[in-house]
């Protein structure tokens, strides 16, 4: 286990460097529900979270409103070696619904022209009639789980268990 600030500043790293993660959530008869988003990060130095744009009638926001407790998994493509099997980042937390003005996660949005676009869309999307903009903010919990983001590939392969990772979220990010 690595409980050190650096291994969860490289995490962190990592997670700003990606855009893409799949949320699961749990439906009000606990079935699980996996969706691809687009996520932002909420600044440097400020309580670690996700952000996610999305609309009120979607089927993530009706089972985080029932239920929030979500699982999230970030793939971390090898740059230079793009066949093998993605790294990841994954971890357990709770999501919580923010209206479509909520300032944080605007901010997390607007740092980066991709998710400029993405939420511009997002409000053309709304408005077409499809609910109303929200967002959804997912806290980690105190641990975030990786796999192969702290060893070399031929490690990966040669000591598949070797790949496998924790870092403690410092409890000023908490």
């Amino acid at each position: 286990m690595n409980n050190g600030r650096s291994g969860f500043d490289s995490v962190e790293r990592a997670l700003r460097r990606r855009t893409f993660a799949t949320v699961s959530t749990l439906t009000e008869r606990g079935h699980p529900h996996a969706t691809g988003v687009v996520y932002a990060l909420s600044p440097l130095g400020t309580p670690f979270a996700l952000y996610i744009t999305t609309r009120t009638t979607t089927r993530k926001v009706r089972n985080i409103r029932a239920r929030p407790e979500v699982a999230v998994v970030v793939p971390v493509p090898h740059r230079f070696v793009p066949v093998f099997p993605p790294r990841c980042v994954q971890f357990l937390g709770t999501a919580t619904v923010l209206d479509g003005d909520d300032a944080a996660a605007i901010q997390a949005f607007d740092s980066s022209w991709f998710l400029r676009r993405i939420l511009a869309t997002e409000h053309r999307i709304v408005a077409q009639g499809d609910g109303d903009l929200c967002f959804l903010r997912i806290r980690p919990g105190s641990t975030v789980f990786t796999y192969g983001m702290h060893t070399s590939l031929l490690a990966n392969l040669q000591r598949p268990r070797g790949a496998i990772g924790r870092v403690a979220v410092p409890p000023d990010r908490m």
